[in-house]
């Protein structure tokens, strides 16, 4: 049992939950970064089930048609936010693009140098077909980009799967420019929506997720590795609001997750639930929705949001 960001040893047991495929796990807070982890740490035959054909959704689109318009809104918007500081001809990865729709909408804006990467499934196979965007499927490696080649990096809820996480942190640093910027997100476990549901929170994801960080511990890890917080967001009308109405759900003791997967279309999970248990839900999650973007207003505003975005820019690392 050791940390999977820092493989530190002294862990501490926090709290347990199951995946969809009824798997127990525990997750721990670690001793040396402050990180929660995943454990046991799942095997490759664990994790290649994980990224099965259901993951990535089984249309087109990883959500039904009203989902994923509304997911698309939310890309154009954080394109248009973060293009502000982009020129002409910059650089851009996306690390963990999904489908491309990030870059895509970048692309729409200003002439960039797109650039993505997203692990074989359906996903990838969505962003191949999108142009101006240089695609690797796979995983970030050293010597994929020049130093000091990169105006700006972003893993949106991307950093949190990662199996060598300072390994990737000491790549990107490396190919950003002096002024460039990291943009990540992830859920946040120092959240209120962590602490009230524990391990019915929708945002583990075990066994995909693999540590958590909450804020202040992130922040010390990001300075060791050589990025200062510029900016932090907690307000997330795309992610927050439906993680309080899933938690919720999950709490009540149905399956986990069963709505999130009957809106990718995954009629394979808990087939027991037919479309009446499933239009029931729906009827629920739009009560409570007016209740969860109020509760994220509040939320957001003590910094307990349930996911975060942080910008960060690079700075010299010491010797």
């Amino acid at each position: 049992m050791r940390c999977a960001y820092c493989n530190g040893a002294e862990l501490v047991s926090q709290f347990s939950c199951h995946d969809t495929r009824s798997q127990a796990w525990s997750w721990a807070l670690c001793r040396d970064c402050g990180a929660s982890s995943l454990t046991p740490h799942p095997t490759t035959e664990q994790l290649a089930t994980a990224y099965d054909a259901s993951y990535y959704g089984i249309r087109d689109t990883k959500f039904n048609g009203p989902v994923e318009r509304f997911i698309e809104f939310c890309r154009r918007g954080r394109a248009r936010r973060l293009a502000r500081e982009l020129r002409p001809g910059d650089g851009v990865l996306d690390v963990g693009c999904g489908n491309g729709g990030f870059l895509a909408a970048l692309g729409a804006i200003g002439s960039y140098s797109l650039n993505g990467i997203e692990l074989e499934g359906g996903s990838a196979r969505r962003a191949a077909r999108l142009p101006g965007i240089r695609l690797k499927i796979g995983v970030l490696e050293q010597g994929d980009f020049e130093d000091a080649s990169l105006d700006l990096v972003t893993l949106f809820h991307v950093f949190e799967h990662l199996t060598e996480p300072q390994s990737t942190l000491k790549i990107i640093h490396r190919a950003l420019k002096p002024s460039g910027r990291l943009v990540m997100s992830f859920p946040n476990i120092s959240s209120l929506q962590a602490r009230l549901f524990k391990g019915h929170w929708l945002h583990l994801d075990p066994p995909r997720h693999l540590f958590l960080f909450p804020t202040d511990a992130f922040e010390h890890a990001m300075r060791e590795a050589g990025f200062v917080v510029t900016e932090r967001r907690f307000f997330s009308i795309e992610q927050n609001p439906f993680g309080f109405i899933q938690s919720a759900l999950n709490s009540l003791g149905l399956p986990r997750d069963l709505l999130y997967e009957r809106l990718k279309g995954n009629t394979r999970y808990a087939p027991e639930y037919r479309w009446l248990s499933i239009l029931l839900q729906k009827v629920i999650a739009g009560l409570l929705l007016p209740f969860a973007i109020g509760l994220d207003v509040i939320e957001s505003a003590l910094g307990r949001g349930a996911t975060v975005e942080y910008t960060l820019r690079k700075i010299s690392l010491s010797p």
